[in-house]
């Protein structure tokens, strides 16, 4: 007995200390794991620090003004949409309808979802680590395809769901890069308009002619500039596809490498972007060019030169010790955030608005899938989505000019919105008219609907798309426009680019839903958009910009 238990306290004594090795090798591996997410992230803080810096000390004049950020914006967007609008388009071909459809969907459910915490999240973070973010949550989803293009296929189920997941978290990514563009195209608006308002007072005080210093608006012409330039991603990355699909229908290993590489090059774009307060005109870099030539050396000039050296280097001391860029952030608690986020939502312009909003994302998926795909051959579509896309680009310019113009005596913002919203009501129409018209004759023909571009009956189709791609992007630059009427403050522009987002996303998620036809007929598609589009128009008519807003 004595021995027995001795032997038993013995093999006690000796496993007793098995778990606290356990816990130790634990312990020690997930600090391994905290010290390199940690090292990894201060690297990434490090680099944009540095960047940070760059901009601050180097940034050429130029490079300040709002239509050179607008730009670069849009460049942001150009890399990462000409990767991603080839993966949707050719997700069918890629994945097989089924993945295709359960990944899209998995995308705007998330992204719909979403958008409604995005302003908060925006609002106190900032414009460029939510645009960030946002870029990396694309990336997700051509990570997850190089893995199933490389380990999975059809029959692994794993690869399958993984697919989905990427979706899901390029939705929520979506959701928060968008509402910041939103916001800061806006913000360089109001930044552009505040510099002209500067400029014209001044200006008025030199000459005495007592005229106001009131500017003209700048939304439509930035918003447009960056519209044009996201555009081109359709065409650039239609052509890479159209050049590797028409040799393999299906993705690999090595094409979406190359769009996972767009993708972090948009990211680090984000970086290279000003805040609005960094921001000036062009008036003034041509100004101080000209007082540079113009200055002489005087004793006078020589001492005020060097009390003005003296000055700048004790700010560029403080501003090393200061944060390189600021940003707008909110100082309300998320709770806060989230209230006045719901709030704006509850706002009877964002409700008028709704529907005009959500016509936005539901007319695409039958004017390009369902429309499309039934009256073009396949090489016939890469040439319509081209036409489509360049009408976009050539709507945005001329609508954009056309909301800032201000050369009439009698114009106003108000009356510059009727027209653009009538002129929308009958371009968009003449689109949907032709469109009923196919389909009508469709239903009752008994040769081939498919056009080939050789034919010289594809023009009636074809000009159905030209007619919709310039009055989507005339609507689009339109709803920015309006936005930055309604709204002053930049903290109000992410909530109501969010509702924007958030509706525009939900009803892309219905259109793409109702493209089968055993959900919704062809005729059925084409009849609820158009309803929609009328709908949503005329109760945009009741949310107009005052005579006088900016």
């Amino acid at each position: 007995m004595r021995a027995r238990n001795n032997r038993s306290t013995a093999t006690h004594s000796s496993s007793s200390p098995l778990p606290q090795i356990k816990s130790r090798r634990y312990k020690r591996k997930s600090s391994k794991q905290q010290s390199l997410s940690s090292s990894s992230l201060s690297t990434v803080t490090s680099m944009f620090a540095a960047i940070d810096k760059y901009l601050v000390k180097h940034a050429p004049p130029w490079y300040r003004t709002p239509v050179v950020q607008s730009a670069f914006l849009g460049l942001v967007f150009f890399w990462v949409f000409a990767a991603y609008t080839t993966v949707q388009f050719y997700s069918a071909s890629t994945y097989g309808s089924d993945l295709a459809a359960d990944c899209v969907s998995a995308v705007y459910l998330t992204f719909t979802v979403t958008c409604l915490f995005a302003p908060g999240i925006i609002n106190k973070c900032g414009c460029r680590v939510a645009m960030f973010v946002g870029v990396l949550g694309y990336a997700n989803l051509v990570l997850a395809s190089l893995i199933y293009f490389q380990y999975g296929g059809d029959d692994v189920r794993w690869a399958r769901r993984l697919v989905v997941l990427g979706g899901a978290i390029l939705g929520v990514g979506a959701s928060t890069l968008w509402t910041a563009q939103g916001r800061l195209i806006l913000q360089y608006a109001a930044r552009a308009e505040e510099l002209e308002s500067n400029k014209r007072l001044l200006d008025s005080k030199t000459s005495g002619n007592g005229a106001d210093g009131k500017a003209k608006t700048s939304r439509g012409t930035l918003m447009s500039i960056f519209w044009s330039i996201f555009q081109c991603s359709s065409l650039v990355g239609g052509s890479i596809s159209f050049m590797y699909y028409n040799k393999k229908p299906e993705g690999s290993t090595s094409l979406y490498t190359l769009f996972l590489g767009f993708i972090f090059t948009g990211a680090i774009f984000t970086q290279f972007l000003l805040p609005p307060s960094m921001l000036q005109s062009n008036d003034k870099i041509n100004d101080e060019k000209g007082l540079e030539m113009k200055s002489e050396q005087t004793p006078l000039n020589i001492d005020s030169s060097a009390q003005f050296d003296k000055c700048e280097s004790q700010m560029s001391e403080k501003n090393e010790s200061e944060p390189a860029i600021k940003e707008d952030l909110s100082n309300k608690s998320w709770f806060e955030e989230a209230r006045g986020t719901i709030e704006i939502f509850l706002t009877r312009e964002m409700l008028c608005l709704s529907l005009l909003f959500m016509y936005t994302g539901f007319n695409q998926p039958y004017q390009q899938a369902t429309f499309g795909n039934r009256f073009f051959t396949k090489r016939t579509i890469g040439v319509e989505l081209i036409i489509f896309h360049l009408m976009e680009i050539i709507g945005a310019i001329v609508v954009g000019r056309f909301l800032d113009n201000d050369k009439s005596v009698h114009d106003s913002p108000r009356k510059r919105a009727i027209i653009c919203l009538g002129s929308f009501v009958l371009i968009n129409g003449t689109g949907n008219v032709i469109a009923f018209f196919q389909e009508i004759s469709a239903k009752h023909s008994l040769d081939p609907i498919t056009n080939d571009i050789a034919e010289i009956r594809s023009v009636i189709p074809s000009s159905a798309f030209a007619l919709w791609g310039f009055a989507d992007a005339q609507i689009q630059v339109y709803c920015y426009w309006l936005i930055g009427a309604l709204y002053n403050v930049g903290h109000d522009h992410s909530r109501a680019v969010g509702w924007y987002k958030c509706v525009q996303s939900l009803g892309t998620a219905i259109g793409f839903f109702s493209i089968p036809t055993t959900r919704l007929s062809e005729i059925a598609q084409l009849s609820v958009s158009s309803l929609l589009f009328l709908v949503g128009t005329a109760l945009s008519f009741t949310q107009l910009p005052s005579s006088n807003a900016l």
